[in-house]
């Protein structure tokens, strides 16, 4: 790993390089190792500045990570905010759509259920008849057990 290429990231004390084989190299920039060589010098894998993972050690060490929840307070700079503003502005429409959509559907339901409700209360005068009905079949079943006694 040429030391040059990794000059400008100096504000970063570790940096991790993956390779075309599969190999992750993390640099300790503030490594005094690394102040004695040139810019043009490559960073030897023995150097006490490079800790060398395979890829399945380098995933086991995130998973690990991610279990103890020390990922979780890792924040990354977003280069492309804009874009992702313009995404969540676009899902913020949708949402406040969906939300009226969903207001109004419940306001016709209750509306409809307040309809079926009316429709299914009986009049005044039905339910008068239905009681004069309940009153003649009660005093028709009195007359009878009171003959059935007499017999």
């Amino acid at each position: 790993m040429p030391l040059g290429s990794l000059a400008g990231s100096s504000d970063q004390q570790y940096i991790a390089i993956k390779d075309s084989a599969e190999t992750w190299r993390i640099l300790n920039t503030w490594h005094e190792d690394l102040k004695m060589m040139s810019a043009d010098e490559e960073v030897p894998d023995d150097s006490e500045a490079v800790t060398v993972l395979s890829e399945g050690q380098f995933i086991a060490l995130i998973k690990e990570a991610a279990s103890q929840d020390v990922l979780s307070n890792v924040s990354f700079s977003n280069d492309n905010s804009e874009e992702y503003e313009a995404d969540l502005a676009e899902k913020d429409t949708k949402i406040a759509e969906l939300v009226a959509d969903n207001t109004k559907l419940k306001t016709d339901l209750e509306r409809k259920n307040s309809e079926l409700e009316y429709k299914s209360q009986h009049s005044e005068d039905y339910d008068l008849k239905e009681k004069a009905m309940d009153s003649i079949v009660k005093l028709v079943s009195i007359q009878d057990m009171a003959n059935l006694s007499k017999d």
